[in-house]
């Protein structure tokens, strides 16, 4: 099983908001064999957040902590993904959730990467058609 996980995951289980337990519980699944995907760009998502929040030396250990998961597969952002996040910013721009691109190139990994669920904390992305978005 190949499943992305969205930047609010992380994002969940580092502020230990009260959706942490259900966001960790992905990381587990990890554990026990499922790949768990990732772009790139959830690198300057979370860098931004933590060194503002915790500084530097804080947002390094965690990347490298998320970098060192069992079964975590990081997708660089090429060609294909970046157009086909700007195809998805433009089907989805009628949505409640006004996507940004950082949003849609998570989308757009996620198919590319042929993962079968979506998975955040975000309740903007039920919206979405082009994946199965599971929202815990």
């Amino acid at each position: 099983m190949r499943i992305y996980l969205d930047t609010f995951v992380f994002m969940d289980i580092l502020s230990g908001s009260e959706h942490a337990a259900d966001a960790r519980k992905y990381i587990e699944l990890m554990k026990s064999g499922a790949t768990g995907v990732i772009s790139s760009v959830l690198f300057a998502e979370l860098s931004y957040h933590l060194t503002k929040r915790k500084g530097k030396d804080k947002a390094e250990e965690v990347l490298i902590y998320i970098q060192s998961l069992p079964n975590i597969e990081i997708v660089p952002v090429g060609e294909e993904i970046a157009k086909k996040a700007g195809r998805l910013r433009v089907k989805y721009s009628g949505i409640d959730k006004k996507l940004t691109y950082f949003d849609c190139i998570h989308i757009a990994t996620a198919v590319y990467s042929g993962c079968s669920k979506f998975v955040t904390g975000d309740r903007g992305f039920l919206g979405v058609k082009d994946i199965e978005v599971e929202v815990y």
